[in-house]
Formats: C-alpha cells, structure tokens, sequence
C-alpha cells in the first residue's frame, strides 16, 4: 500500500541529504531475510539516497503487520525513470541485486566512489553469513 498522508516520510534536511530519523531503524525492524538485511544496511549506511523524497516515494511503503517495508520491486522498476547519476544507479542495482531478483555486473563496481564501494563491500559481507571479514581502509 502506499504511504498513507499521515506518514511522514520527508527529509528534515531540506537538502535530502539525510532520511527522516526515524526511517532507518524502521525499515532495519522491518528486515528479517538476509537479502532485506543486507540491502536495506547499505541503504542507511549510504544514507543520501534515502534521503531524497523521489526515491522513498517509489521505495517506501507501509505495511499494516510490520509497519514500513521496502518496494524492491518498484524500485526495480523505476530505476531508469528516476533522476540518478551512473554511480547512484549502479549502486541501487548493487542494492537491488542484494535484495531480489535484479542483476547488476559485478564490473560495475568500476564506477562507485570509496566510499559506496566499501558500503557494497560490507553488505555483502553481512550477505554471505561470514562475521569475520572487515572491510575498511588500508592503512
């Protein structure tokens, strides 16, 4: 279902460079699956996508047992539509292929900065089950 008028979903950062404060623990209540995890941690962790009203628009939704949840599919579907760079792109398909059914090249990860590399990096690290893999930087 869509978000409800009620549902205050919009960044107090008027830049929409931050989510709504609540949203991340929300939507990390909402994940119980491994993928919806992983996903959903490198979301928040990147925090400037879900901070843009478009993307949780199409994202966003409630749900009447869990609260919020994530749209994957709409996303899937609305990729190409929405205002992204290359590398906001790549990363939601990354975030897309952690979650459902969508494939994104594993070369890609050419085109994302440090930073979102390293977020990718991590959450599939969370993905595979495996604890004891850090990614950080070298010293």
């Amino acid at each position: 279902m869509p978000i409800s008028r009620d549902t205050d979903l919009t960044s107090s950062d008027p830049g929409g460079a931050a989510p709504p404060p609540a949203l991340p623990q929300r939507l990390r209540r909402w994940a119980v699956t491994a993928r919806d995890q992983a996903a959903v941690s490198a979301l928040t962790e990147e925090a400037g996508l879900l901070g843009r009203d478009d993307i949780r628009l199409v994202l966003v939704r409630e749900d009447t047992a869990t609260g919020l949840r994530c749209d994957w599919s709409a996303l899937a579907r609305q990729l190409y539509v929405l205002e992204l760079s290359a590398a906001e792109r790549v990363f939601l398909g990354f975030v897309l292929s952690m979650a459902g059914s969508h494939q994104t090249a594993l070369s890609r990860v050419q085109e994302l900065d440090e930073a979102r590399l390293a977020i990718v990096l991590r959450a599939l690290v969370r993905l595979s089950g495996n604890g004891r893999i850090a990614v950080g930087t070298r010293v």
